[in-house]
């Protein structure tokens, strides 16, 4: 992978964060999921990954896939995960699992090139 394709899946990654963090903002705003801190706490944890994702952090991109992961058990464990919310969970899953490819792809080639120095 160079540089130009670890970008793009970093900033693809950090994108579907930054959507996904706004659609659960505005669906604890209409109160779709009951209102409760706990969704603004959710929406805040992934700004904040998703902030991290932009800067290529390696550590918030696994815990942005980590995160979505053990949500969407919990949510499959409880009964409300439904059909169109698993394949909305596949498709973000997808995105970050890239996410975490292109971060570690991105610090392998700029430490390999600051070796070559």
């Amino acid at each position: 992978m160079d540089i130009n394709k670890a970008n793009t899946l970093i900033k693809e990654a950090w994108i579907v964060g930054v959507v996904l963090g706004g659609f659960n903002l505005f669906a604890s705003f209409f109160g779709w999921y009951g209102s409760n801190l706990w969704n603004l706490i959710d929406v805040a944890i992934v700004f904040g990954l998703s902030f991290g994702i932009y800067k290529k952090s390696r550590t918030c991109a696994l815990a942005m896939f980590i995160y979505l992961l053990i949500n969407k058990i919990m949510m499959l464990s409880e009964g409300t995960l439904q059909s169109s919310g698993f394949l909305w969970a596949i498709l973000f899953g997808y995105a970050f699992f890239q996410g975490i490819r292109g971060t570690f792809a991105y610090h392998k080639i700029i430490r390999t090139l600051k070796q070559k120095e």
